[in-house]
């Protein structure tokens, strides 16, 4: 999926089982946290699922 940032607006590709902290590309702010199972994105983030 397609993460846009808060702070400086890039949009990162962000896989949904990533498994470490997501970190934008532009400003260093993290995007998602693992979890178990799915990455959880930060509060606010706008995403958008890529297509097939």
């Amino acid at each position: 999926m397609d993460v846009k940032c808060l702070g400086c607006y890039k949009i990162t590709v962000v896989f949904s089982h990533a498994q470490m902290i997501v970190l934008c590309v532009g400003c260093s702010t993290v995007l998602c946290q693992a979890t178990g199972r799915n990455a959880r994105l930060k509060k606010g983030c706008s995403f958008r699922r890529k297509q097939h």
